[in-house]
């Protein structure tokens, strides 16, 4: 056996970790850097192009702000003559109900009332027969507070299979459009105010 001695000196080998490490963190850094610029670069831009579009709007609502104090004061202005006009004649509705009703027969009775405007009225009346109908139009002709009397419609209910055809009668429906006469109206008791 044999025993071999190297008395040369071995190098030793270089430990490259704190080298990688080093590198590594600078390259980190540097890309973290870069990106951290390009984002605050881009926030710039929005927060400029943000700011331009901030005072687009502004220019916008100070335009639409002044506009609508001139169209405020008018529409306002319109407004109050219209609601002048509306208190200038109120025409109460509880008397015109009142006369319409005591014209109907004993069975008679309304199924709608409807004011459709200041001096107009579309009513639906139940009658039992058609004579009732006809002496009913007549009264509404011949009342002072009545201008014109329209009677649109006569209709009749259907006759259900159930009920027996001899002891059924017809409820017949009438359909009357009627043009009051607001100055009679305030005469007998409606309000000026």
């Amino acid at each position: 056996m044999t025993v071999e001695i190297n008395l040369l000196e071995q190098r030793e080998k270089r430990n490259v970790l704190p080298l990688l490490i080093l590198a590594m963190t600078g390259l980190i850094i540097i890309i973290s850097l870069i990106t951290i610029s390009l984002q605050k670069n881009s926030l710039e831009t929005k927060v400029v192009e943000l700011e331009s579009e901030i005072e687009s709007l502004q220019i916008q609502q100070a335009t639409i702000q002044q506009s609508s104090e001139g169209n405020d004061a008018s529409s306002r202005e319109k407004l109050q003559a219209s609601l002048n006009d509306l208190e200038d004649t109120i025409i109460p509705s509880l008397p015109i109900v009142e006369r319409l009703v005591s014209l109907l027969p004993e069975r008679g009775f309304f199924e709608s009332f409807v004011l459709t405007g200041a001096e107009e009225v579309s009513i639906d009346v139940r009658f039992d027969t058609m004579q009732e109908v006809a002496k009913y139009t007549k009264a509404l002709q011949q009342q002072d507070f009545i201008t014109k009397v329209e009677l649109n419609n006569v209709s009749t209910n259907t006759v259900d299979t159930t009920e027996d055809i001899y002891d059924y009668r017809p409820r017949y429906i009438a359909d009357y459009f009627l043009i009051l006469d607001k100055a009679v109206l305030l005469n007998e008791g409606g309000q000026t105010q």
